[in-house]
């Protein structure tokens, strides 16, 4: 108070202190916090209450008196796809730490898994050091410890995705004074040959003659679940090189895709994106491409014109990509390429007479 400061907070920082300061109040504080000093069984303390009686109110109160659970085991799966349409039980063994004998609380950090340090930094001012316990290894709590193998029976559920988890409750390793953690099995998804997968549809890719899309076709697909299916075009049923709108032509198979999980007996659809494959220039003879055009419709109908004034342009194989890049700049760009291939181009040099 001879120097400013406020005589509330001088008092705080002496009462911290005197707790941490008397090896006695000091294991009382660890074990059962404040109140565990007032005469009450309350929790563990920690800087939180000691920053509350610093500062008012700083570290949001008391912590939870429930017992804390140890960290999480996840493994990686690899299921085919096969399997996640069938579902499946897999055995796997997994190797965990567990408990032989009864915990007893660490002496050395009286159960609270940390040991606290004072440094003086001024007269009458001190600060404290938290840091995990070194004798417990921060558990608070020392028990003999031995591994054990356990057989796990590993359920893969109809329709289940990837990434999904399967959880073994408190089947991690064990600590003393502590709920085990979880064992998780990761479902990590196989590539299929054959089927894509999108939530609970399948897709397939088929390419197709231009003879099959306009007259039809039927072929044979091993199912997930080894059934055959045939699939077969309606009569009529034409097959576009792509829709409308430009994207990819696909029609489906309904209720031939992935079984939904949690209700297997509800199906996704079966996606067929179709490419059509056009005959090479020359595969037709001139006598088939005459019956092609009497036979389809839409034929090219002849036009009257003078060769000696129209002229006649025919086609080149071209690319996209080069839209917008002829004309000039291509010339250009040729032209600066044959004088580098001569020597590179020669600088010119000006003289004023």
């Amino acid at each position: 108070p001879e120097k400013g400061g406020d005589e509330h907070n001088l008092k705080k920082q002496k009462a911290a202190y005197e707790i941490l300061s008397d090896p006695e109040q000091r294991a009382k504080y660890d074990r059962y916090g404040l109140e565990g000093l007032e005469g009450g069984a309350g929790g563990a303390g920690g800087p939180e209450d000691l920053f509350s009686m610093f500062f008012g109110g700083r570290g949001g109160g008391r912590r939870s008196t429930g017992p804390k659970r140890g960290e999480d085991v996840n493994h990686p799966l690899k299921v085919s796809l096969e399997d996640l349409y069938n579902g499946k039980t897999v055995k796997m063994a997994v190797s965990r730490q567990v408990l032989d004998g009864e915990p007893k609380m660490c002496t050395n950090c009286s159960g609270s898994g940390v040991v606290v340090e004072l440094r003086q930094i001024a007269m009458g001012m001190v600060q404290q050091v938290r840091r995990k316990c070194p004798a417990c290894n921060g558990e608070g709590y020392m028990a003999p410890k031995k591994r054990q193998r356990e057989v796990l029976e590993v359920l893969i559920e109809k329709g289940m995705k990837n990434e999904s988890k399967i959880v073994f409750r408190n089947k991690a390793d064990e600590k003393p004074n502590m709920e085990a953690g979880h064992v998780n099995f990761i479902i990590q998804q196989k590539p299929h040959p054959l089927f894509k997968r999108k939530g609970a549809d399948l897709l397939i890719t088929k390419s197709i003659s231009l003879n099959e899309a306009l007259c039809g076709f039927e072929w044979k697909i091993t199912h997930l679940d080894n059934r055959e299916i045939i699939i077969k075009s309606r009569a009529g049923e034409i097959i576009k090189a792509e829709k409308d709108n430009k994207a990819p032509f696909v029609k489906i198979v309904q209720g031939e895709g992935m079984p939904s999980h949690g209700n297997p007996f509800v199906r996704g659809d079966l996606y067929v994106l179709f490419t059509v494959e056009f005959p090479e220039d020359g595969d037709l003879k001139p006598d088939q491409i005459d019956m092609l055009r009497k036979i389809l419709p839409g034929a090219s109908m002849a036009i009257e014109y003078d060769p000696e004034v129209a002229e006649v342009a025919h086609l080149q194989l071209g690319d996209v990509k080069n839209f917008g890049k002829g004309g000039v700049a291509s010339h250009d760009r040729a032209y600066e390429s044959d004088e580098e291939g001569a020597g590179g181009a020669q600088q010119v040099q000006c003289q004023q007479s």
